[in-house]
């Protein structure tokens, strides 16, 4: 029994640490009962991830019902009904813009308040890929707002986050260079000057490789070019010890964060602007 007390307050404060939404619902839930204040039968309140869900999803109820099969991470009927859509005349932009990219954003809000999960978020990724991948091949002439290269820095092969990363920078209009996982500082400049892309995103899972996010930054900043820092090793203290860097903790912080460069906001400006 202790022991199984001591793995329990072992995944408490692992749950502070990594996510703190959860862990202040369960802190004030706690009190409140402590208090003697019967709880009820909470279903019938309208939930944060309710709220969420509400704001995000599109009046049109065809496509609030590709919405919904992106969020259940349902990439069959995301494929089944985005198809039937095409087939109906349905503009592929619109979709990729008011059907299918709600359905990841909710995925991604209901994250940062501690109600979806990681593996729900990749199971929408997938859904909402296959979709953007039916929208793509029927869209000509494609405006990109700007041009992106993605990558996890070397000594790193974890590549979930960055994939994710592309994959709603790609849904959102922009063109991604995607480099892979492990790539050294000089194979990233390199490519940034080729492709003269506007913004670099960098993501690494172990804190051991996280200072070459640091060198990335700094080897770009003659050029101009800032690099959005993101994954499980780094925090906004990290990467604001160094400049020409901006933190993203989620996916859509990326997609803010590369239309503030797009539109010719300098690293500070963007900094200061979402923090």
């Amino acid at each position: 029994m202790i022991r199984h007390i001591d793995i329990a307050v072992q995944k408490i404060f692992e749950m502070k640490e990594k996510e703190p939404a959860k862990f202040k619902k369960l802190i004030d839930e706690g009190i409140i009962i402590g208090l003697g204040v019967d709880l009820g039968d909470r279903s019938k309140e309208v939930s944060p991830a309710n709220q969420v869900k509400k704001q995000s999803g599109p009046k049109d109820p065809e496509y609030a019902a590709v919405t919904k099969a992106v969020i259940e991470g349902n990439s069959d009927e995301t494929i089944k009904l985005t198809a039937a859509l095409l087939a109906k005349g349905k503009d592929p932009t619109d979709l990729v813009s008011n059907a299918l990219m709600p359905g990841i954003q909710t995925v991604c809000e209901l994250y940062d308040i501690g109600r979806s999960y990681l593996p729900e978020i990749l199971l929408a990724n997938e859904a909402l890929i296959e979709g953007v991948k039916l929208c793509q091949g029927q869209i000509r002439d494609i405006h990109f707002q700007g041009k992106v290269v993605s990558l996890v820095i070397e000594g790193d092969l974890h590549d979930i986050g960055k994939n994710i990363v592309a994959a709603i920078l790609r849904a959102n209009g922009f063109e991604v260079v995607d480099l892979g996982s492990d790539i050294t500082v000089e194979a990233a400049v390199k490519a940034v000057k080729v492709t003269n892309a506007d913004l670099v995103t960098g993501t690494t899972l172990m804190s051991t490789t996280r200072e070459g996010l640091k060198a990335l930054a700094n080897a770009l900043e003659s050029e101009c070019v800032p690099v959005a820092c993101g994954g499980a090793a780094v925090d906004r203290r990290f990467v604001n010890t160094f400049s020409n860097s901006i933190y993203g903790r989620t996916p859509l912080d990326a997609v803010k964060i590369a239309k503030k460069v797009c539109e010719g906001k300098s690293w500070e400006e963007v900094r200061k602007e979402l923090y």
